[in-house]
């Protein structure tokens, strides 16, 4: 398997917007209409490719896993400061380390992970630093919110490592969905205003970008809203 750049995602959006109508490089020729039409195609191209690359960059799983726990600690929790070190390093910083190492190890085609059969190494060095970090987790925090997050990240490593044997299902949905509702939950059901649409996006840029199909995001988001749901009525969230 081939190594992927990081900027693989980004490309593989825009890589075909030089392309001129007949495959060949677009140097202008052709009737005026063409010429006057292949600017803001391009122009489409760049905006959905600098999207799709906001989706899955920037509202990357440890990104919107490290959010979720600052969240959760900063409004529950009076030990927030140890509580978020330990757990942001744990469940979101070790992962990417991990990912990346593989990546430039040639263990991995990049630090998503995308060829599922190179997933499994990543699952198993992840559920160990999953379990240690619950583990210190709940040594220290006094959050009933931060507790239950500690056990759906074990539980939801677990499961989808099972699930990856025959399945890829999508991180990005599953984290995304997944916190959507717990950062929501922390602060006030109005911010779902702004986090919905984060997931939106977020699924949409997998979808664009080729890494995943329908079906895999799909998965990943309902997975990720019924782990959200566990969450809180673990935690005895209102849910109204």
């Amino acid at each position: 398997m081939p190594r992927v750049s990081p900027e693989a995602d980004h490309d593989s959006a825009l890589g075909a917007q030089d392309a001129g109508p007949d495959g060949g490089a677009g140097d202008g020729a052709g009737d005026g209409a063409g010429t006057r039409e292949r600017p803001s195609l391009s122009a489409a191209q760049h905006i959905l490719g600098r999207a799709a690359w906001v989706g899955s960059e920037v509202f990357s799983p440890p990104v919107l896993i490290a959010l979720m726990l600052v969240s959760l600690a900063v409004v529950t929790d009076p030990n927030w400061v140890v509580t978020t070190v330990i757990s942001v390093i744990a469940f979101a910083v070790i992962p990417q380390a991990v990912a990346i190492a593989m990546t430039l190890r040639g263990r991995a085609t990049d630090k998503f992970i995308v060829n599922r059969a190179q997933r499994h190494l990543f699952y198993a060095i992840v559920m160990a630093s999953t379990l240690l970090g619950a583990a210190a987790t709940l040594l220290v925090t006094e959050s009933a919110w931060v507790s239950w997050a500690c056990f759906i990240a074990v539980g939801l490593v677990a499961v989808v490592a099972v699930i990856n044997t025959v399945f890829k299902i999508s991180l990005h949905a599953l984290i995304s969905a997944l916190t959507a509702v717990v950062i929501a939950s922390a602060f006030s059901w109005w911010v779902l205003l702004a986090t919905i649409p984060v997931w939106a996006l977020v699924i949409w840029s997998r979808v664009h970008l080729g890494r995943h199909s329908r079906s895999e995001v799909i998965a990943g988001s309902t997975l990720g809203f019924l782990a959200a749901g566990v969450l809180l009525l673990g935690a005895g969230v209102p849910m109204g």
